[in-house]
């Protein structure tokens, strides 16, 4: 298993690096320098991709070393990944070789490293990298090989910068990775490096044959829970899917226009919050930690509510009696503000705090660090099953939902808190599905998720009411598109009332998942 860190460097930083003192400090001998070359393998119908695994041969002077690489995944930039490498002759691969090295029992292996796959492989892209390595020697003992690469993915004509550095735990306690990044980003800006260089490569090769997604963004992976899980297992678990989720969508890295990837990203911070005051009393988030993601989430947030009403809030509107002119301007001049208000979510992603942020969080997960203050009863709670924390905590939202949901009609905040509880219960029944008969979870799961999209559709309406006071009070021209606007969302409030009340009373007449 290959375990490394993977960080983003603008090229400008680049001799500042080199000549950093915790690299002098550390390192056993001078730097060696490599040109590298790589070529990397898939079938046309990309056979290696859709089974989470990549094959390269990259030439290192004379020698052709073929590498696959297979399972594992990213957290907090911490790549862990099977490998296996052998030498070949030239620049195809050996998938005979590789299928002798690969453990027999690796499902994947067997769809593709066939004969078939191996008469169909061709190369897909290349890099061309200019390589330095440090041998570093850290205080705890740990052994790290320090990468800095520099040069290219190409495909065809189309080609991607790489600036990024490696460290690559060779033994040792892999904390000793987040340490050293975090040290040195005392001096020099870095990111989170999510996307590996064949990731790169693959979106070039789908861009040039035109079938590249709309949107890359990345809905929630399926949640594998089990009732024989403890509490602290099931923690590390859901937390881990949310933050997968987060990562997946980092609005800094790809597309920085993408909308939908603000969305599922602002979605997974959601379902991450949710997490911990689910677990918090058994494991209590840091409130620096806390801090600072209720700094990213307000960035993230508000350039979400921006992204809203200039869609689908204000395509909404039908042009009809207004003055189709005076209705135009204003979705263009919301169109400028989300654009702008979205740059300034990028900026927060791609920002050295951001970073720190989740090498912090990825290290407190990693160390288990709530165990260090916690006493014999409070580990005790840690190792009580699942399927009694699940139905109690469970049985607590509902419990809040109906009482919260008896009074949404009182007034707006009233709804307010009651579209929140929903909302909450909407993430715990689904963190908890997977334990639970889907013919009774998945109803309830239906109607509630039903409840809360209405409620956030008349929410939509409040927020966007605000944002169109500020809108107004940048644009005073706007006034009568506004006005108009404004008209036509508040006669929505009544439909949506009603619409509100009958998916209440579908929900309560559904019983809780067991």
């Amino acid at each position: 298993m290959e375990t490394e860190l993977k960080l983003l460097l603008a090229p400008g930083h680049v001799k500042a690096l080199i000549k950093h003192p915790l690299l002098a400090r550390h390192a056993s001998a001078a730097p060696r320098t490599k040109d590298q070359t790589g070529v990397y393998f898939d079938t046309p119908g990309n056979d290696l991709r859709r089974n989470d695994a990549g094959l390269r041969v990259r030439r290192t002077g004379d020698e052709y070393i073929q590498t696959l690489k297979a399972g594992g995944g990213v957290q907090g930039g911490l790549h862990q990944r099977n490998e296996w490498e052998s030498q070949v002759a030239g620049e195809q691969p050996d998938l005979a070789a590789l299928r002798e090295m690969v453990p027999a029992n690796a499902k994947w292996a067997r769809k593709v490293l066939t004969p078939g796959v191996a008469e169909q492989i061709r190369p897909i892209f290349a890099t061309r990298i200019k390589r330095m390595l440090w041998d570093l020697a850290l205080p705890d003992g740990a052994e790290v090989e320090f990468v800095l690469d520099r040069g290219t993915v190409e495909h065809g004509d189309l080609k991607t910068k790489v600036c990024e550095i490696e460290l690559e735990l060779k033994s040792g306690n892999p904390l000793a990775l987040f340490d050293f990044a975090l040290a040195l980003m005392q001096d020099i800006p870095l990111r989170i490096g999510i996307q590996s260089k064949a990731q790169r490569g693959y979106t070039l090769y789908h861009r040039a044959a035109g079938s590249a997604p709309a949107s890359s963004a990345a809905r929630a992976a399926a949640l594998a829970l089990s009732k024989k899980m403890s509490v602290e297992q099931a923690f590390i678990t859901i937390v881990g899917n949310c933050v997968e989720q987060i990562q997946a969508n980092d609005i800094a890295d790809g597309d920085t226009q993408d909308v939908e990837r603000l969305h599922q990203m602002r979605v997974g911070l959601r379902r991450l919050r949710s997490a911990f005051t689910l677990f918090r009393e058994v494991i209590a988030l840091p409130d620096g930690l806390a801090d600072e993601f209720e700094w990213l989430s307000t960035h993230i947030g508000a350039a979400r509510d921006w992204d809203v009403l200039a869609g689908a809030t204000l395509a909404s509107v039908p042009s009809g009696q207004a003055d189709a002119t005076s209705l135009d301007a204003v979705r263009d001049a919301a169109y400028r503000q989300a654009r702008t208000m979205h740059k300034a979510a990028v900026q927060v992603v791609a920002s050295p705090r951001y970073t720190a942020l989740a090498l912090h969080l990825s290290r407190w997960m990693l160390a288990a660090q709530w165990r260090e203050t916690m006493t014999v009863e409070q580990l005790a709670a840690l190792a009580q099953p699942l399927s009694r924390f699940a139905r109690e905590m469970l049985r607590h939202d509902e419990k809040r939902m109906k009482k919260r949901g008896s009074k949404m009609e009182d007034d707006p905040r009233s709804r307010h808190r009651a579209r929140i509880a929903a909302k909450k219960m909407r993430y715990d029944t689904e963190f908890f599905q997977a334990l639970y008969r889907e013919k009774n979870s998945k109803p309830y799961l239906k109607a509630l998720s039903r409840l809360q999209d209405q409620l956030g559709l008349l929410n939509d309406i409040t927020v966007a009411n605000n944002l169109l006071d500020e809108l107004q009070a940048k644009h005073p021209a706007l006034a009568s598109g506004i006005g108009y606007a404004r008209g036509f969302l508040a006669a929505q409030v009544g439909d949506g009332e009603e619409k509100i009340r009958r998916l209440w009373k579908k929900w309560k007449a559904q019983q809780l998942p067991q």
